[in-house]
């Protein structure tokens, strides 16, 4: 299939993946022993990601469930190009702000919390603002992992190749910065219309607004060196805060359409993310 990993490229990743499972390689076949206990768990529906989060994570070596994490983030960030599976910005060495993806969400899909080719790396933006939707239509009880070709819905990062399915480009001058995506298949239409749409708009009004955009950047500089959770307030804060960007984006849409507004069959069609 045109625009996907295929099997030999899948067997090869998972052979090199299991090589750099630790970032210390003699901690390496622990770990895989761990993780394999854990995955066992996870396909008879049990959501086992918090349970490796918070594995000996007071330790400061070793196999520690955050040790495992940053690996698994070094690996496929390095696949990624070190950018976000989804807008493709630029992933800063931070941990909090490169949060591990659930393409399947793990409250809908707990047999898939540690599937190997269900996890990506995002941007702190993109992996919020998705949450926990979920794209397609596969069944919440679904036994084995879907193949590469079985997602036609919607873009899949660890399986479609991005610039197969979607562009992008970035102006900025002294003063002026402006981004866009286009998606070039249904599932970078998908993206496009369901993510990278909001992202751009974000984007081009924080850009545009030199105010606005110190002051998020040192919210999100901030936040970022503290574990989710460990703020709740200043959380809550910025969640108002993209909600109240959100509206204002809405209402200044030049199609009368909200950037997230009807489902597809009761709006035109958006190919472009502005």
């Amino acid at each position: 299939m045109k625009g996907c990993l295929d099997k030999i490229e899948q067997q090869r990743q998972c052979a090199q993946y299991q090589l750099q499972a630790h970032e210390v390689e003699g901690n390496n076949d622990e770990t895989l022993r761990f993780l394999r206990d854990l995955y066992a768990r996870s396909r008879r529906g049990e959501d086992v990601w918090d349970e490796l989060s918070n594995y000996q994570k007071s330790r400061k070596s070793g196999v520690t469930g955050p040790l495992i994490k940053n690996a698994f983030r070094r690996f496929v960030g390095a696949l990624q190009g070190n950018r976000c599976c989804y807008c493709r910005r630029w992933l800063l060495n931070i941990a909090h702000a490169k949060p591990i993806e659930h393409v399947l969400p793990r409250n809908s899909y707990p047999q898939f919390s540690l599937q190997f080719w269900n996890l990506a790396v995002a941007c702190f933006d993109c992996n919020q603002l998705k949450k926990e939707a979920v794209w397609g239509s596969f069944l919440p009880d679904l036994p084995e992992y879907p193949c590469a070709t079985a997602f036609t819905e919607f873009f899949h990062p660890r399986f479609h190749p991005y610039a197969d399915h979607v562009s992008f480009e970035r102006r900025e001058t002294n003063h002026v910065s402006h981004v866009t995506y286009t998606g070039h298949t249904p599932q970078g239409e998908h993206l496009c219309s369901e993510l990278l749409y909001i992202i751009a708009a974000r984007e081009n009004l924080y850009r545009n607004n030199p105010s606005l955009a110190e002051a998020v950047a040192t919210l999100q500089d901030f936040q970022e060196q503290h574990p989710e959770g460990d703020l709740p307030a200043l959380e809550a804060f910025r969640s108002s805060l993209n909600d109240s960007l959100q509206c204002q984006l809405d209402d200044s849409g030049l199609d009368e359409w909200p950037l997230k507004g009807p489902e597809p069959e009761t709006r035109p069609s958006r190919r472009h993310a502005r």
